[in-house]
């Protein structure tokens, strides 16, 4: 139908199947665009992906940036791992260009298109908020002027050189709110203990204390009251229904506690661990098909190394009852070929949102490769030439937001 009238027609049937899309699963969006070209050129319209649901991408990793240089690559899902997604710059140069003299870029966290990374600029230490694929960005302050700063992230995450670290979680969800938050604690690696719990809201503009609700040491507390606890920050995190889900380890009682915290930083629930005979670690968790997801590790030690035999995925069923399910067990000579694998030698970057599939860094030849339950089969995705140090999953945002401006 040519015309201005075929066009009408054309433009109505685009949006009445965009509208149908929007409430479909990311999986079956993904299948819908091999259909045809034009179905495919439809979901990748930039005016209709807006409106559709998003799903993981990749993997942004690299070394620290500066405002001189690259930040690091872009490890894309859909492809060889070589290409960029459109819309996409792992270097951050428009971080540069919006925000003149950011040094040291490490990136933090992300979370449902969002990025957070730690800079330095004009001498203070201080974090940025990003969408790397609308590139807008926000500059947000320390929390205050005795901030540690973030812990050191490379090969070796649980090493740390200093005494007290500032770890910063993203909390952000497009479908609720425009506007996201950061939950700080401020760890103190010697004494083993959470000194502080800081929140920021990018609706208040204003970071705030948690001290007096905290009550450190004191019964009824919320932090205080646990006694030495460390934060596993490099073992995954989760953020489901308004809440953020991570791992601390008690060291008193020897036991790994998954933690919810609400975006003002308060504990809102505490999930135990399953296993009390402690045959299996709690090695990661994450948010998958919209359920938290614990990833467990059987291990043994093998002289003055602990290695792992076994690897689970378990779903959480009843956050009330705190019932966990096994939903898939493999093991190390079914993944690699061997019997055991010294767990440092093994990373785990991801669980995937919306696939059975689990993301792995291979420590010994630095390669990210993916295992995906259904089919058993272990896949690479890219060799990390150079090195690495965080590695953060990306699903990205399209929606355009006045949150993230430029500056406050």
């Amino acid at each position: 139908m040519d015309g201005p009238k075929g066009s009408a027609v054309a433009g109505l049937y685009d949006d009445i199947m965009v509208e149908f899309l929007s409430r479909v699963p990311v999986k079956d969006i993904r299948r819908s665009k091999c259909v045809s070209k034009p179905w495919r050129d439809l979901i990748d319209d930039p005016l209709h992906r807006k409106k559709l649901p998003q799903t993981l991408e990749g993997f942004f990793h690299g070394g620290c940036g500066s405002s001189h240089g690259s930040y690091g690559q872009f490890t894309s899902l859909a492809g060889t791992g070589e290409s960029v997604p459109p819309l996409v710059d792992p270097s951050f140069s428009f971080l540069m260009a919006k925000l003149p003299g950011v040094e040291h870029l490490v990136l933090l966290d992300s979370c449902n298109g969002l990025l957070l990374f730690g800079c330095t600029r004009k001498d203070r230490f201080g974090y940025i908020v990003c969408n790397p694929a609308t590139e807008e960005c926000v500059a947000v302050p320390a929390s205050s002027c005795s901030c540690p700063p973030p812990p050191p992230f490379g090969e070796n995450t649980d090493v740390y050189d200093g005494e007290r670290y500032a770890h910063t979680f993203l909390m952000f969800d497009p479908a609720a709110s425009s506007h996201f938050h950061l939950v700080q604690l401020w760890d103190n690696v010697l004494m083993e203990e959470v000194e502080a719990v800081h929140s920021y809201s990018s609706e208040t503009r204003a970071w705030s204390d948690r001290a007096s609700k905290w009550k450190r040491g004191e019964k009824g507390g919320e932090w205080g009251q646990w006694g030495q606890v460390v934060v596993k920050f490099t073992f995954g995190r989760a953020f489901i229904n308004g809440l953020l889900y991570f791992i601390v380890y008690h060291v008193q009682k020897s036991e790994a506690l998954i933690v919810a915290v609400d975006g003002e930083g308060k504990v809102c629930r505490i999930i135990r661990w399953h296993d009390k005979h402690k045959l299996a670690n709690v090695s990661f968790i994450a948010q998958s098909q919209g359920q938290l997801h614990c990833i467990s590790m059987d291990a043994q030690l093998k002289g003055f190394r602990i290695h792992f035999t076994q690897l689970s995925v378990w779903v959480l069923d009843d956050c009330d009852t705190q019932e966990w399910i096994l939903k898939h067990n493999v093991t190390c000579s079914q993944l690699f070929g061997f019997l055991s694998c010294p767990d440092d030698d093994l990373g785990i970057v991801a669980i995937h949102p919306d696939h059975n599939s689990v993301i792995f860094v291979q420590r010994w030849n630095r390669k990210l490769v993916l295992y995906n339950m259904d089919s058993k089969e272990l896949r690479p995705l890219r060799s990390l030439r150079g090195g690495y140090r965080f590695i953060t999953p990306y699903v990205p945002c399209f929606v355009e937001s006045s949150v993230l401006a430029t500056k406050y």
